[in-house]
């Protein structure tokens, strides 16, 4: 339980860094289809260009932590 909430913490903390090309989705009512699409791409942009989804294809298919970290040693 205490990885979860470590990992859970790191990946926060990662999405939030980057913000090169993100859309404005305020144009959109909060509540409407678009806007969550318009979130959805934009947390999908986000893990792409940290790195995560790499990161958390090796945390799923790692049987061990230290397996896992071996496979991040060279992800970046």
């Amino acid at each position: 339980m205490k990885n979860i909430s470590i990992i859970s913490i790191l990946m926060l903390i990662l999405i939030s860094v980057v913000n090169a090309e993100i859309k404005d989705c305020s144009e959109f009512d909060k509540l409407s289809k678009m806007y969550l699409k318009c979130t959805k791409d934009n947390l999908k942009y986000k893990s792409k260009k940290s790195g995560l989804t790499k990161k958390i294809e090796n945390f799923k298919s790692s049987k061990t932590i230290t397996e896992f970290l071996k496979k991040n040693k060279g992800v970046e």
